[in-house]
């Protein structure tokens, strides 16, 4: 929910429609009746106030920072009870807390920098990284191994371990294009602006063209990686589900690119675009995790 509200911030331009941090505008909430406006206008003459975008800001704030809380609770919780030390939580629990604090500098920072790209890239990928670990400590404590999986060979461990690398990077450059607006720097499919390969910059960090065509020729990549993984677990009755919904959610995930360029990037579609993106990583690790643990037991895939 964090992650998408900040996406939302961020393809409403309302990243800097509070001036401060962590209050907006001086006060604890989007200032909005005339004294306040009039107040925020004498404080802040170069940032004029937008209410609506102000609580869209405000939102993202206070959803982060409930999220916090409760990540320092779990943790907490996690460290001393008794049960537990020594064992798996730990770890991603400690991971965690220093995560988090990373995440809040860089929260402050998308507002005090301006927005710089490279912080706010920084400020989604330690997000998902948080939502991540979240999601291992779930699976560590939610499913223990199950001895009556059906074996599998254990060289496939380091082929998931390259597709979850392969997935996180994809959502990188999909960051790396919305940070810097380059969604529809091509407008047209299979082509870009006419050309099917057009003239790439090695200044990067500028020209939007590569910027977008990278992350196509990411997609395309990651497509035919995490088909082919896929396809290999179809065979294999306990994971077939997961197969089934990595080619599903690929499959949507393509669609989605696809659309955000034939439609010009409508809000919800690039939204829905993000989520597809998380869900892919999720499974990736889920899968992961199952196979090594079941590897480390003494089970196999195949």
């Amino acid at each position: 929910m964090v992650i998408l509200l900040g996406g939302f911030t961020r393809l409403t331009n309302a990243g800097l429609s509070c001036p401060d941090w962590p209050n907006c505008y001086g006060y604890l909430t989007a200032p909005h009746t005339p004294a306040q406006i009039q107040t925020a206008t004498a404080y802040y003459p170069l940032t004029p106030v937008n209410t609506q975008k102000a609580w869209t800001e405000m939102t993202h704030r206070y959803f982060a920072g409930t999220e916090g809380i409760l990540i320092l609770i779990l943790t907490f919780s996690i460290l001393l009870t008794k049960k537990f030390r020594g064992k798996k939580p730990v770890l991603p629990s400690l991971l965690l807390i220093i995560l988090l604090c990373i995440q809040v500098s860089l929260g402050m920072l998308t507002v005090t920098e301006k927005l710089k790209p490279i912080i706010v890239l920084s400020h989604l990928l330690t997000g998902i990284s948080i939502l991540s670990v979240l999601w291992w400590i779930f699976l560590s404590l939610r499913f223990p191994v199950d001895p009556f999986i059906k074996k599998a060979n254990a060289h496939l461990t380091p082929w998931f371990l390259i597709g979850l690398i392969v997935v996180f990077i994809q959502i990188t450059l999909g960051g790396w294009v919305s940070t810097h607006s380059a969604g529809l720097a091509c407008i047209d499919l299979p082509y870009c602006n006419g050309q099917l390969i057009p003239q790439l910059s090695l200044n990067m960090n500028s020209d939007l063209i590569t910027i977008h065509m990278l992350h196509r020729f990411g997609a395309f990549f990651t497509a035919v990686y995490i088909g082919i993984l896929a396809l290999s677990l179809l065979r294999n009755t306990y994971f077939k589900p997961f197969s089934v919904l990595m080619l599903t959610l690929l499959c949507l995930q393509l669609a989605l690119g696809i659309l955000n360029i034939l439609w010009l990037r409508p809000i919800w579609i690039a939204l829905i675009h993000q989520g597809v993106a998380i869900l892919l990583l999720l499974t990736m690790i889920t899968v992961l995790t199952k196979v090594i643990s079941d590897n480390r037991h003494g089970f196999y895939l195949v």
